[in-house]
């Protein structure tokens, strides 16, 4: 089992929580990268400090982008803090159990994403999980895809690109649908919910195909 969780930054005060409970959960994973989850952090607060910053002060996207992936650096030495969880920096040695992304160095690394504010943690974690050939799982405060005010317990990539703004940045559906894979969204407000996606239950958020 090989899961990368993309943990949103809005679930700042519930992250601990939902760390301990998958660290009480998968914390005893046998040896090896594939009995793993990576958690990738959001930028939550820090993000949007960003955002505020660059709309004052009219900062270029290359700047931009890497004051944002720093920010999801922050929300990592955050939850270590919190936690004590394990930090990673090479996504291609992650050790078993659960372990948190550092992420910068290894992304001004490889930089291989758009440097916009289309794409934000949310593409950054599909394309983690797809380097590393994992299930990807987002967290997020919400139950799920809304759409006619009924969260949408399935749905292709290419009618969430239709919606406009949701939940999701306005990239990954596209990310998805280009790398045929899917995502589950689900509400971290119910830890028990998160382990239910990483083991691949049939769990309440939104089941999204990128393959159809």
């Amino acid at each position: 089992m090989r899961t990368v969780v993309k943990l949103g930054g809005s679930l700042i005060k519930h992250s601990a929580s939902i760390i301990t409970a998958l660290e009480e959960r998968f914390g005893t994973l046998g040896q090896g990268d594939e009995n793993s989850i990576l958690i990738v952090p959001g930028g939550g607060v820090f993000a949007n400090s960003v955002r505020n910053i660059s709309e004052k002060c009219s900062i270029g996207d290359d700047a931009a982008h890497w004051m944002a992936i720093l920010s999801m650096e922050q929300y990592a030495y955050f939850l270590i803090d919190k936690t004590g969880i394990n930090s990673v920096e090479n996504i291609h040695d992650i050790p078993a159990g659960v372990s948190v992304l550092m992420p910068y160095k290894m992304l001004k690394e490889t930089d291989r994403l758009p440097h916009s504010w289309n794409i934000t943690s949310d593409t950054i974690g599909a394309w983690i999980a797809k380097e590393t050939g994992s299930r990807f799982v987002k967290v997020t405060d919400v139950d799920g895809v809304i759409a006619d005010d009924i969260i949408q317990k399935w749905m292709t990539a290419l009618e969430l690109s239709r919606m406009g703004v949701t939940c999701i940045d306005s990239s990954l559906p596209g990310f998805l649908m280009e790398n045929m894979m899917d995502c589950v969204v689900v509400n971290g407000m119910y830890p028990e919910r998160v382990i239910d996606a990483v083991i691949g239950k049939n769990v309440v958020g939104t089941h999204i195909k990128g393959n159809i």
